[in-house]
């Protein structure tokens, strides 16, 4: 398959994600409301690990043997890719409407810019990134609007944790971009959330001291089924591939599609309303969003300094 193909494909890829992720919103926001954040992380990676673990049966794919090295990168890894900003998210959507939270998950590419900078040589953080960080920041404070300032405010509070797992978001993005180099994609991604399930489990012991609440109605269980396969599993495989196939940066624009189907499925299933402030937080956001990509530096393959850094 050419290059040109695959980045195709990718791109056709990214718009149906898009779509699928856009709707995960809707899902966490009616399964956290009957019951708590870190049961709808738990819930979500178990149903993910189903999903792909059946696929890699299915396929017959060899195990490979990772070192205990790369096993303690992939842990860190889950914890930013998965289990806290899935357990933020669900704590966020408990005090701000599931748009809301859409809008706020499209700052990933921000993040994911100014940490892509940090830790790779061929992503120089430019004139036009600053610019863009800028400019999605001011989309947040808009959408947040004057009760921003009042950090004691539990709406607030829920947006921050919204942010806080785009940043999770963004520093897992780069840190896939190097640890799948070379590596079979789906059975780092089984890894992943098999580790990441392990370590939510604990956190929800922790959390809810031994009792944790599942008893959630048939569509709360169906919104975690499908949260867990198709946005977990399913999905984030192809997030995966469309990193190796793009680029980490490139393929966070995903998040340009997220919070329309987000914004569009709270208002019409949830009654959830869209203020002007929405809006103008949107434009701005997914404004700052396009002036990262047009100033982001061309891909390459990821530097042996970099593979030194954070790979095997």
């Amino acid at each position: 398959m050419t290059d040109d193909s695959r980045q195709a494909r990718a791109i056709s890829a990214m718009f149906a994600l898009g779509v699928v992720w856009g709707a995960s919103f809707l899902f966490i926001k009616v399964a956290v409301d009957e019951t708590g954040p870190t049961e709808v992380a738990v819930t979500r990676i178990f149903f993910g690990t189903l999903a792909i673990g059946a696929y890699v049966l299915f396929t017959r794919r060899a195990w490979p043997r990772p070192s205990p090295r790369f096993l303690a990168q992939i842990f860190v890894l889950g914890l930013f890719g998965n289990v806290m900003p899935f357990a933020l998210i669900a704590w966020g959507e408990e005090h701000i409407d599931s748009g809301v939270a859409s809008v706020l998950n499209a700052t990933v590419p921000i993040f994911t810019a100014v940490v892509a900078a940090i830790a790779l040589d061929e992503e120089r953080f430019t004139t036009p990134r600053a610019l863009g960080l800028l400019l999605g920041f001011v989309g947040v404070a808009v959408l947040a609007g004057a009760e921003s300032l009042d950090i004691t405010d539990s709406n607030v509070l829920g947006q921050l944790a919204v942010v806080g797992a785009a940043l999770c978001y963004g520093i897992a993005g780069v840190m896939l971009r190097v640890l799948i180099h070379g590596r079979d994609l789906v059975n780092v991604t089984l890894m992943q959330l098999g580790l990441s399930e392990i370590t939510a489990i604990v956190m929800l012991l922790a959390v809810t001291g031994g009792s944790p609440d599942f008893s959630l109605s048939i569509e709360a269980w169906l919104c975690l089924i499908a949260l867990g396969v198709f946005g977990t599993g399913i999905g984030y495989v192809a997030f995966v591939w469309m990193i190796e196939v793009l680029g980490s940066v490139r393929a966070s624009l995903v998040t340009y599609i997220v919070p329309v189907i987000g914004l569009i499925l709270g208002w019409l299933v949830l009654d959830e309303s869209i203020g002007l402030n929405t809006v103008a937080g949107f434009l701005l956001i997914i404004s700052g969003v396009a002036i990262v990509m047009r100033g982001q530096a061309p891909v390459r393959r990821p530097a042996a300094a970099a593979r030194a850094t954070v790979g095997e």
